[in-house]
């Protein structure tokens, strides 16, 4: 009755409900089947449900969303209601149901909205991080085509009775000799033996000997954990084991799986000791049954590059056949330098860490430069070029690259140009969708590779893979180039926490099927919403961007002002989008941050240039232009501090720190005044004893927001 049914047909009508109900249900299956094979049915070719239907719902623009919705259980959804409100003729249950679907809608857009959205600011977190990454990597390849320069201007200027006068320069020299010559890699031996470092009654982490066994490898993984330093003569022992090994491997690896019927890939590390613990705890240990490939960039950026390079070492050691080592971009002395990994070792190894790190300068020329798998799979770090020749990879000698990034010296001892290129290729290319190959501006080293060079390798080698690792990854891989080139990156909050996933790929059984898996070592992302994870991540990168802003701000504020003949203070957002981008040359969406780096004016068209005046301090010193010349090239110049630092006590003296200035003014094509730099130097020497202490040197730079403290005075 409540249905709008006489009272005397109180029994009937149930059972005959019943039916239809059972009926409708049974077409409704037949056409969700008939939906798999046609899942969209068009507008004017309704469900058999809808025909001779009469409901206010069959004339809304409900019924098009609905039926040409893409996910089957919307469609179902919405024909069953109609089925509802047909069945019982009830005005007031057409109406409610027309509000729960106008309900349903709004939820949906919102929600898409909102995805978008942060979608929206994740792509631009991501090209922020992205592009200040790659910026500096061109800088550190610029760097030393600068001092392939000036080794080539020594060469031709100077005689043997010559001594080089400059610090810099001196530096330069002995590292190009060390890195050539025999006898001084005996020295390095010599001097790096482990009974010459006797281990203090007061040492309290774990102790290794020679067997290695997997409890050794344990041990050794939860002392990590607990953040224990090893001993520098257990270091030393495991390099000297592992060079040994090394040493006898060709510089490309054929792996073959018709035992293990596996293979196991990781990306790069990075010093992300809690990513690898990961890997084992769900992969498992190396062995015969399960061998893995690790792809090169273990150090660098992260805070315990040495405890994962010494781990992947100890499973070298233990079994060579179960893993193996491909040599990435980061496994090289210059880089070092600049990203941490010596950093690293002075900080945790104090007065020893001159001789670690000779010595793992070492174990990594040592590493080979790619892998093959069954003849099918080829993994390398960086990637290909149109002149990648398998076989003459296969000749070279590799251990005369201690750096990849070295000079190449234009005397009789001198690298082969066509020679070092290649390796460079491998260690330092990206794929793109665009054909061709040509020069990696971007990084500024390498090539940009195609499909189509990609295709031509493949085919003439045989392949059906390339696996590559170098680029950080949102999901942690990637696929690109019609799938016949997959990018593995293992390194899982590589910008900031929650900013990516890391990954690893196993292929299984004769097909070699890739089985991909993902994770994140974080004990904090799980307790955090997506959108706070976003926030955290959007923050870090707009705080890296406002610090490279503060570098460029006397220029920047210079160009605004010309752009600004009436002295309003402000500029259109158009004009300080491009302004931006001249100055900066970060290819970046400069309109959509405007608001999130700058003043805007009440309509949002105009950037109150004046409002946010964030730049850079040093010292006393005055000079605008000085200071932010400096800190703009303050990675730089700590590569040259560290450069000539050959005793790694971490200062430098007035004069190696003056040479260090003149040697970046050449660099940077801009003289620096001699007074402002004496006065710089003078007010870092704190303790006025002659001597620059480098991090002093790199936390004296203090980034000032005065629309901050403008807003904190008010």
């Amino acid at each position: 009755m409540g249905c709008g049914q006489s009272s005397n047909r109180s029994n009937q009508p149930s059972t005959e409900l019943i039916k239809v109900s059972v009926k409708r249900k049974e077409e409704s299956t037949r056409s969700s089947k008939k939906e798999k094979r046609d899942p969209i049915p068009s507008p004017d070719r309704q469900s058999p449900q809808l025909k001779g239907i009469e409901s206010p719902l069959t004339s809304l623009p409900l019924l098009s969303f609905f039926l040409t919705s893409t996910h089957h259980s919307t469609r179902e959804i919405y024909i069953t209601l109609l089925s509802y409100c047909t069945i019982f003729h009830s005005t007031i249950s057409i109406l409610f149901v027309l509000s729960a679907i106008k309900s349903a809608i709004l939820i949906q857009k919102w929600y898409r909205r909102c995805i978008a959205r942060l979608e929206a600011r994740r792509r631009a977190s991501w090209n922020i991080f992205t592009a200040l990454e790659y910026a500096g990597e061109q800088d550190q390849l610029k760097l030393y085509d600068f001092f392939s320069d000036v080794i080539g201007t020594m060469l031709e200027q100077e005689t043997d009775n010559q001594r080089v006068a400059s610090p810099i320069r001196r530096a330069l020299t002995t590292y190009n000799e060390a890195s050539a010559d025999s006898d001084a890699v005996m020295t390095i031996l010599s001097d790096t033996q482990p009974e010459n470092f006797p281990v203090e009654k007061t040492y309290k982490g774990p102790h290794l000997k020679l067997p290695l066994t997997r409890t050794h490898i344990g041990e050794l993984i939860e002392a990590f954990k607990l953040n224990k330093i090893l001993h520098v003569k257990y270091v030393l022992l495991i390099l000297h084991e592992a060079r040994k090994i090394l040493k006898t491997l060709p510089n490309i690896i054929h792996h073959n799986t018709s035992y293990s019927s596996q293979v196991t890939v990781c990306g790069d590390l990075h010093g992300k000791f809690d990513d690898l613990t990961i890997i084992l705890y769900k992969n498992g240990y190396p062995s015969a049954t399960n061998p893995y490939i690790f792809n090169g960039d273990f150090v660098d950026r992260g805070g315990q590059s040495i405890e994962v390079l010494l781990i992947l070492l100890c499973f070298v050691v233990l079994d060579p056949k179960s893993i193996t080592l491909n040599r990435g971009n980061h496994e090289d002395h210059i880089m070092n330098l600049r990203y941490g990994f010596v950093k690293e070792l002075m900080a945790k190894y104090k007065d020893k860490s001159s001789s670690l790190i000779k010595m793992i300068e070492e174990i990594f020329a040592w590493l080979p430069m790619a892998s093959i798998i069954d003849e099918e799979i080829f993994v390398v770090h960086g990637g290909i070029s149109d002149k990648t020749e398998l076989e003459f990879l296969k000749a070279i000698d590799r251990h005369k690259y201690v750096s990849i990034l070295r000079p190449p010296v234009k005397d009789k001892k001198g690298v082969d140009m066509e020679e070092w290129k290649l390796v460079l290729d491998l260690l330092w290319s990206d794929p793109k969708p665009n054909r061709g190959c040509w020069p990696n501006v971007f990084r500024g080293g390498g090539c940009y590779f195609g499909a189509d060079i990609t295709a031509q390798f493949i085919e003439k080698n045989g392949f059906r893979l390339l696996v590559r690792s170098h680029e950080c990854k949102f999901e942690g891989y990637e696929y690109c180039h019609n799938d016949m080139v997959l990018t593995i990156f293992s390194a899982s909050n590589y910008y900031e926490v929650g900013s990516n996933r890391g990954a690893y790929v196993k292929f299984i059984g004769k097909e070699k099927t890739p089985h991909l898996v993902q994770y994140m070592a974080s004990k904090t992302h799980r307790k955090l919403s997506s959108s706070q994870r976003l926030s955290i991540v959007e923050e870090s990168a707009l705080k890296d961007l406002k610090e490279k802003l503060a570098s460029h701000h006397s220029q920047l504020i210079e160009i605004f002002t010309e752009k600004d003949p009436m002295k309003s203070g402000e500029v259109s957002i158009g004009d300080w989008a491009d302004i931006v981008f001249t100055v900066t040359k970060l290819q970046l969406p400069w309109r959509t941050l405007a608001p999130k780096l700058a003043l805007m004016n009440g309509d949002g068209t105009r950037v109150k240039y004046n409002a946010n005046l964030v730049s850079v301090q040093l010292g006393g010193t005055r000079d605008k232009d000085v200071v932010e010349e400096l800190y703009r090239h303050k990675n730089t110049l700590e590569s040259l501090f560290r450069f000539m630092d050959k005793d790694n006590s971490g200062q430098v003296s007035m004069a190696e720190f003056i040479d260090a200035i003149e040697v970046l003014s050449k660099y940077t094509k801009r003289a620096l005044p001699t007074q402002y730099i004496a006065q710089i130097a003078e007010s870092i020497d704190f303790n006025k004893d002659g001597y620059i202490d480098l991090n002093e040197l790199l936390e004296a730079f203090r980034i000032v927001d005065q629309g901050r403290i403008n807003n904190n005075i008010v």
